[in-house]
């Protein structure tokens, strides 16, 4: 009878795994919800998350607070609790606090995850982050690292579902769009009451879609205000470790069973296909071979472009091109000689950097001289952000010179905004506008916090300074010039950039270039008066036309960013936070005046 009870046991657990693994197999649905943006869209924005306490290993602020990466004093009040210490129930409602941002035609919350035992993409999606992510989009985002076999300890980017107010949101008084992952049991009446939010808007801002029975779907809820969450009252008693201690082993045995079938359904799938049709391993195996294949523009004789047609040749001019995110065109060097007119003094920008015209666009062509700056090219193929300038393409002539072709920035550099006015006496005709200032504080925010949290390993810029942030069309911002930057080997590399981010934030205040620091902390101590001070430093192309409240607040986090002590200094995850808000209070503030 014990052997029978044994077995059966064993085969319940075997049915669940084989029962996981077919699940596994089967393509998600994409998001319920519209997520998508546009180039009119903001580029980031606060929102939040709702996440769901769980044992055996969410179930207090610390471990959720982790996962995440912002704080458990941030997670305690927009969640409504009590103290940061107290353990939590099973299925207790959280609203997690995060920078939402548009990344190509979707809004994503990118949060950084360590791999660990018994980990794959999917079940970090549905089990870890609860469904508020698609296994699928993790490939994309992960370009450098395998899926099948996920290396334990291995950082990966975990894309969050999320979204910004449109316009339309904005107008209705809507500040803020929470993530929501339907519950079984849920209605549409209890979930709108739990958030503190009216049915009616709840079915406008998902358009109009069913919300009878949507549990496991993405529903976006509207809020002019966080709502103050239900939560009970006294803490849940802390368990006893030997129940923990169970839970983990029965946690193991049925992972190991998981990872058995998993592997056993993989050979024989594969043993399978190696009937049907031998040649597809081959295929396979040969692949690896070609991965050090880049494009290249074919040229005619006369050196120049023929269609758009490419080949497919070895790259000389670029390693272990394999390794990186994204591979760029090879352009032949007569055509960059064409596109900037033999490099004419007519076409240069500033110091060695051109602007060309290849196929009726414009770029900007960066020279180097032979074997210079190569550590910059390595990473600008590793990163793609849409606040980093973006590598197109590279050349070399006969000399081996390098010529380096990026996206071209319509209205130049930060600095030519800030400094270069006529004459002291005369205000800027074409000046920043605050909420412009602000939008470019976040853009270069959300790109030191890419390179500082989502690359492997984390990338220091080096030399963040008012020329090397670049300003498109839509005078959003572009972090440039990367021959200063490498990978971090210590967490305290990265306080440099954190700390000329700083003096950043007070030449957008000051409408300077960048002074003793002193001064504003000065300003920002004084127990008199401090309003009017801070205002006679401003720049006065600014005038009146921005909240002090918010003045006082950017010059704040400017201060925290440049204090002496680097380890007191905030990451650049609390400073884009904390400049969302800061953009968004200033948008309602400005509107209402």
């Amino acid at each position: 009878m014990a052997i029978f009870r044994s077995s059966s046991k064993f085969l319940l657990l075997l049915h669940f795994s084989v029962f996981i693994i077919s699940i596994t197999t089967q393509p998600l649905p994409s998001p319920s919800a519209n997520f998508s943006c546009s180039a009119n869209s903001r580029t980031s924005c606060p929102a939040y998350v709702a996440y769901i306490a769980q044992e055996p290993e969410f179930t207090d602020l610390g471990s959720i607070s982790n996962l995440f990466g912002v704080s458990r004093s941030s997670i305690l009040q927009a969640s409504n609790l009590a103290s940061e210490d107290d353990p939590l129930y099973p299925s207790q409602l959280l609203l997690i606090p995060i920078t939402c941002g548009c990344s190509g035609d979707s809004f994503f919350a990118n949060i950084t995850y360590q791999i660990k035992k018994n980990d794959n993409y999917f079940l970090v999606s549905m089990k870890v982050f609860e469904n508020l992510t698609n296994w699928q989009v993790h490939k994309d985002m992960n370009p450098g690292i395998n899926p099948n076999i996920l290396q334990i300890g291995t950082k990966v980017t975990i894309p969050l579902y999320c979204k910004c107010p449109e316009k339309a949101d904005s107008e209705a008084g809507f500040n803020f769009i929470v993530t929501y992952v339907w519950q079984p049991g849920d209605a549409l009446l209890s979930v709108a009451k739990k958030f503190g939010a009216m049915p009616s808007n709840i079915v406008k801002e998902n358009n109009g879609m069913n919300l009878t029975a949507p549990v496991g779907l993405h529903v976006l809820i509207p809020l002019s205000q966080l709502p103050a969450l239900s939560q009970p009252l006294n803490p849940p008693l802390k368990r006893k470790e030997s129940k923990h201690e169970w839970i983990k082993v029965l946690s193991s045995v049925a992972a190991a069973i998981l990872v058995i079938g998993v592997a056993f359904s993989l050979v024989y799938v594969c043993h399978l296909r190696g009937k049907a049709n031998p040649k597809i391993l081959n295929q396979n195996a040969s692949c690896w071979g070609d991965r050090n294949l880049i494009k290249t523009r074919e040229l005619s004789k006369e050196g120049k472009s023929e269609s758009s047609k490419t080949k497919v040749v070895q790259d000389k001019l670029l390693f272990s091109v394999s390794d990186y995110l994204s591979k760029p065109i090879v352009y032949g060097a007569g055509e960059i000689m064409e596109a900037t007119m033999n490099l004419d003094e007519n076409s240069r920008i500033g110091g060695s950097v051109f602007h060309g015209t290849i196929d009726g666009k414009v770029f900007a062509v960066k020279t180097e001289t032979k074997g210079k700056n190569l550590e910059e090219l390595k990473i600008l193929q590793r990163v793609n952000h849409v606040n980093l300038i973006k590598l197109i393409g590279v050349s070399s002539d006969a000399s081996g010179n390098l010529f380096m072709v990026y996206e071209y920035a319509e209205n130049s550099s930060l600095d030519k905004w800030l400094y270069q006015r006529p004459s002291s006496s005369v205000k800027s005709v074409n000046f920043l506008t605050w909420i412009q200032r602000l939008g470019i504080a976040l853009d270069v925010a959300n790109g030191l916090q890419y390179l500082h949290e989502h690359t492997q390993p984390r990338i220091v810029h080096g030399d963040i300074r008012a020329s090397n942030i670049l300003l498109d069309s839509n005078f959003k911002a572009k972090i440039s010039n990367f021959s200063k930057a490498r990978p971090a080997t210590s967490a305290v590399m990265l306080n440099v950039d954190i700390h000329a981010f700083g003096l950043r934030l007070l030449e957008l205040l000051s409408g300077k270039r960048a002074m003793a620091v002193r001064e504003v902390v000065e300003i920002l101590e004084a127990k008199e008066n401090r309003e009017e001070r801070l205002m006679e430093w401003m720049d006065p192309d600014l005038e009146s036309f921005y909240p002090i409240h918010d003045a006082l607040s950017l010059a704040t986090l400017a201060c925290a960013c440049t204090v002496d002590e680097s380890s007191a200094r905030p990451g650049m995850t609390e400073i884009a936070f904390n400049l969302c808000m800061l953009a968004q209070s200033s948008s309602v503030a400005l509107e209402r005046s």
